[in-house]
């Protein structure tokens, strides 16, 4: 074993190249292996220094999200499959069954936020858009939660399709006369973290939704960036999408690709819906009525090659001007915003400083993420009011000659706090509408205050969780661009900044609670997230950007985490131990203390994955016979510390869960009934007959000894990626950290057959067979007395026959019943007992 106080992992990386960011059209290119765009990132980035607002964080939780679903080979994840999956799981939950109908999810949020760190929020908001018929209701499109609603200008907010699987929104139309037709064009364009169905219709308000002519099954687009209608004819819509842009003239039926390229936005001219501009890092003209497209060469604006991401907006005040707002190609800085008085047909630069993409309030830092993160707003009453996002908002009253900034990402600030990363400015209705990284923020005096209307979106996109059996109303959760939050008795803290990753609360004081942000950030706070001790800041190892860890459930002070190799603290993480010495160009996915014995350890990285016992020092691997996929979490029963369940990402039909009850040395394939979709987390239920719960890429399901395939696990949670699983037995309860509908929770499982070990006892009653058919006789113990009554049920819980007392009690007929086992209770004159049967 040896000591690893040393380094922390620096922030730098490898050789200076000067390759401007070709990586983020890989990126954003569907096409592209993953594994390719990560080796140009690291080109890009070899000797740069790692700092705020650059990208590099981005990229990191992007790569992280689709290499594990993509691994080994590292082709694009197939969206028909995804489809396919979703349309499987709709169907399984259409068979009703007591299992699922018996526990009914609840949302924990959080909806709103309370803060003691720097960067709070409820989640990230891709587009913002009003009705047109209704000025106070608002839609807001989210990376992985879809499309939600507000009735009363961000009041309260319902989300719109929980049905349908979880996907993002990047762009929204909404009819101008026939209320309650809208459109919306789905995937992650700034981020390409979800998946996408292409456009998406609703003429029910929002009720239900059928693909268009833009879909999956004819490959039209692969991920959409914006939707616009013309105003004129709401028939008549343009989708920018990153393979090309597309034109409907028939309300969605049928899409034509007017011109290929990664389309990044698309305007019509004000007046004159005839004639159109589009973007992707050059401009775009059509004055076809928009059937074709002409790239312009137009003076004035930087070349392509210089420009990283381009957006466009006019004004309805001057219909002639165009705004071009352009990013540095070489490192997503501000490069300049330009203006056209003629159309389009020439353009002139308006500023190219302050940094309007940087971090700092003075705009005298370089660079910048505007590749993730980039807005254009003009006024429609003064086109020389402009406003740009990057980190921060940025407003110019001379026509972007000048600028100030409006808001910072630094909360509180007395400039004013929208938080950081801009995707979407809109002014509507003299409102101005931010979408961020925290929500939407509304300004109705120029930017001069804001007002946070994100109250009731439920859309944090969680990581992991941590919760606790002393104070089961406790729970430590890590999400995506909204840091480190605490629950408490119904009340969420935003504790700590940064990206929140893993978190646990100590089995042993519920004061004590743990938390960590990306790339293996992890700390301890001993007042429960007041303040907090840096347990990592010695380490020279590098950690995933979820880095795992695990508290020992019977020894105070123990810890496990995993970077590139196993490492091991008695005291609290003050001080490692590293565990294995595996080579560091992988890093730990998973591990696990066996709960009835914690000197027996689970760990696994892509390329291995072993069982370690005696505290560390005898080692066993594990990995032959598992599929070459990605592993994501590991559940040790209970009693038997041999006894474990393992499950894998990807899209390898067949190859989700498997179950080794001799520590590993052999495996039986678990994934029977599961779609093919990721399964990210597994739990098993102490207590049960091997009751096993799967978070996957759609929802929770359930499987156990007497059900033999897994199936959809409760109501009322939508399709959305679930990320982690937690059982707290203190509540009775299963959590779900989700990634974009926040956290939910529902009422465990109880098998009917929990506890039974077959044999009868007196007084009781035998089930006698009768034939190989499925009759049954019941034939009563000596001090039972009368038989009153007789249930059945099945391995799910459900009632497949009820016996009176006005009916022939003495025999059971299941003739009808599928093979299986079942539940037989029968109520006599002294009790009630249970009895299983096998038909």
């Amino acid at each position: 074993m040896r000591s690893i106080r040393g380094l922390l992992l620096p922030l730098t990386v490898l050789p200076f190249c000067s390759a401007a960011q070709h990586w983020v059209d890989l990126m954003l290119d569907e096409q592209t292996n993953v594994q390719e765009v990560k080796a140009a990132f690291d080109a890009h980035w070899q000797g740069r220094t790692v700092a705020r607002g650059k990208g590099w964080k981005q990229f990191q939780r992007w790569y992280w999200f689709m290499e594990q679903r993509t691994y080994p080979t590292g082709e694009r994840l197939d969206p028909a499959i995804h489809l396919q999956a979703a349309a499987e799981v709709r169907a399984a939950r259409a068979q009703r069954s007591a299992v699922r109908d018996a526990a009914v999810w609840a949302p924990l949020g959080p909806t709103n936020w309370t803060s003691i760190s720097y960067n709070p929020g409820n989640g990230r908001v891709n587009i913002i858009e009003t009705d047109p018929n209704n000025p106070s209701v608002l839609y807001a499109g989210t990376p992985s939660s879809g499309l939600w609603r507000s009735e009363d200008h961000g009041g309260s907010w319902q989300p719109l399709f929980t049905d349908l699987p979880s996907m993002g929104v990047s762009g929204i139309a909404v009819h101008p006369t026939e209320p309650g037709l809208i459109y919306i064009a789905t995937g992650d364009g700034d981020g390409a973290d979800t998946y996408s169905a292409g456009v998406l219709k609703s003429t029910d308000n929002g009720a239900t939704w059928t693909p268009t002519g833009l879909n999956w099954s004819i490959a039209q687009s692969r991920t959409t960036r914006a939707l616009r209608m013309d105003p004129s004819d709401p028939a008549r819509l343009y989708c920018a999408a990153s393979n090309g842009l597309f034109r409907t003239v028939d309300g969605g039926d049928t899409w034509q690709m007017t011109i290929n390229g990664s389309f990044r936005d698309v305007e019509f001219k004000p007046g004159d819906p005839t004639q159109l501009y589009a973007c992707t890092d050059r401009f775009f003209r059509s004055v076809a009525e928009g059937t074709s497209f002409t790239p312009s060469n137009v003076t004035g604006l930087p070349a392509p090659e210089e420009v990283g991401r381009m957006a466009i907006a006019v004004s309805a005040a001057a219909p002639e001007m165009v705004y071009a707002l352009c990013s540095r190609e070489d490192d997503s800085g501000f490069l300049g915003l330009y203006r056209s008085t003629d159309g389009g047909l020439t353009f002139s630069l308006r500023s190219d400083s302050p940094n309007l993409f940087g971090y700092g309030e003075s705009g005298n830092d370089s660079g910048g993420q505007a590749w993730y993160d980039m807005a254009l707003a003009v006024d429609p009453l003064d086109p020389e009011v402009v406003y740009v996002g990057g980190i921060n908002v940025w407003k110019s009253t001379d026509g972007g000659a000048t600028w100030q900034i409006k808001s910072h990402w630094v909360f509180p600030s007395e400039i004013g706090y929208t938080h950081a990363d801009i995707h979407s400015l809109d002014i509507r209705n003299g409102k101005l509408y931010c979408g961020s990284d925290g929500g939407v923020h509304v300004s109705d005096d120029g930017a001069a205050n804001w007002t946070d209307l994100s109250a009731g979106l439920d859309i944090m996109q969680f990581y992991r969780m941590g919760s606790s059996e002393l104070l089961p109303q406790l729970v430590m959760a890590g999400a995506q661009d909204n840091g480190s939050n605490r629950l408490l008795n119904g009340a969420w803290t935003h504790v700590f900044g940064a990206d929140g990753m893993e978190a646990a609360v100590d089995p042993f004081n519920a004061n004590v609670v743990f938390s960590s942000s990306q790339n293996g950030g992890l700390r301890r706070s001993d007042n429960s997230g007041e303040d907090w001790t840096s347990l990592t800041d010695d380490m020279f190892e590098e950690g995933a950007w979820v880095t795992p860890f695990a508290l020992d459930p019977t020894v105070p002070g123990r810890m496990l985490s995993g970077f590139n190799n196993l490492l091991y603290s008695e005291d609290q993480g003050d001080n490692w131990i590293a565990m294995t010495s595996w080579p560091t160009d992988q890093f730990v996915r998973c591990l696990a203390f066996a709960p009835s014995n914690s000197d027996v350890w689970y760990v696994a990285r892509n390329d291995r994955m072993e069982r370690l016992t005696d505290a560390g020092w005898e080692v066993t691997d594990i990995r032959p016979g598992l599929p070459n996929l990605s592993p994501t979490s590991f559940a040790v029963d209970h009693d038997d510390p041999l006894h474990v369940w393992v499950s894998f990402s990807g899209t390898s039909n067949g190859n989700k869960v498997f179950e080794s009850t001799d520590g590993g040395l052999t495996w039986a394939n678990r994934s029977s009934g599961l779609p093919n979709t990721p399964v990210n987390s597994v739990v098993a239920q102490p207590g049960s007959p091997n009751g096993l719960y799967a978070g996957t890429d759609l929802g929770v399901f359930y499987r156990d000894d007497y059900t033999g395939a897994w199936e959809p696990y409760g109501t009322g949670m939508p399709n959305v990626v679930v990320s982690e699983l937690e059982i707290n037995m203190s509540s009775g309860k299963l959590r779900a950290a989700t990634y974009g509908r926040g956290i939910w929770e529902a009422d465990l499982f109880i098998s009917p057959f929990a506890g039974m070990d077959g044999r009868p006892r007196e007084p009781a009653f035998r089930v006698i067979p009768l034939d190989a058919e499925g009759r049954f006789a019941i034939q009563a113990g000596s001090d039972a007395g009368r038989l009153q009554s007789v249930r059945v049920f099945d391995a799910t819980g459900r009632a497949v026959l009820m016996e009176g007392r006005s009916a022939d009690l003495s025999e059971i007929d299941l003739r009808g019943a599928r093979a299986g086992a079942y539940l037989v209770q029968g109520t006599f004159e002294q009790g009630t007992w249970c009895r299983r049967v096998v038909r």
